[in-house]
């Protein structure tokens, strides 16, 4: 009986990854993986053949650029997809089931998003400047997943793709603004824990750096709350 139970459950979470996985790669996803692949291997192939990159500062925003590319589409339009394919029907149909779901498809388009950049950061530690490229995934990663999870909560708020993307595009240009203001600041979103500033030693620095990823960890966990609370308002979806 355990044994069958077992195997219930664990078949029914491989068709509910399986189909999930469906539904991060339809549509116009494939446009930006391809996008985020061929930024990576432009400026990899520039870096290659320089003689002045900055190594680990350059590479650093190549792949958050990169990784932001791969997570923006189904963190963005995941909500609109489901509404025109009318599956979001089915998921309010079935009390707390929406949250498993859209959790799974989360967790999943970071498990991905990190495991494409892990093999960025391989390929660079290789080709380019030896580095520790799971500790520049894990960095990269935290900044990607707080403005991945920033883009889903929108999403359950503005219910439109085009409309996320738009205000997406503006929260990130704010962000890039305040960057160089913020530039020694631990609440710099896009904060280069790799490029120490001139006039501030290296101690000081990672505990700057420590402290801005552990406000970005609690900022995501505090948006996907958020979004989360927001699928209970099932009239605004429907």
């Amino acid at each position: 009986m355990k044994t069958n139970n077992l195997y219930n459950i664990a078949n029914l979470i491989y068709k509910m990854i399986i189909y999930n996985l469906r539904i991060i790669f339809a549509n116009r996803f494939i446009w930006f993986l391809a996008g985020s692949v061929v930024f990576y291997l432009g400026l990899s192939v520039i870096y290659v053949f320089s003689t002045d990159v900055s190594k680990m500062n350059d590479l650093y925003g190549v792949f958050l650029f990169s990784g932001l590319l791969l997570v923006f589409y189904p963190t963005v339009f995941g909500i609109q997809n489901d509404q025109d394919a009318r599956t979001i029907e089915i998921l309010f149909g079935i009390p707390n089931y929406r949250y498993k779901v859209w959790l799974v498809r989360i967790i999943l388009i970071f498990v991905i998003a990190f495991l494409i950049m892990l093999v960025f950061t391989f390929l660079s530690s290789v080709l380019i400047v030896n580095f520790q490229f799971v500790s520049m995934t894990a960095q990269v990663m935290v900044p990607v997943i707080f403005l991945g999870i920033m883009a889903f909560m929108l999403s359950t708020v503005v219910r439109n793709g085009n409309g996320t993307a738009v205000l997406m595009i503006i929260f990130g240009m704010f962000f890039l603004i305040l960057s160089d203001s913020l530039e020694k600041s631990q609440w710099n979103v896009f904060l280069n824990p790799y490029e120490v500033p001139y006039d501030v030693n290296e101690t000081t620095w990672a505990i700057i750096a420590f402290k801005n990823r552990i406000i970005l960890i609690i900022g995501s966990l505090l948006f996907l709350l958020a979004a989360l609370y927001n699928l209970q308002k099932r009239e605004k979806f429907m």
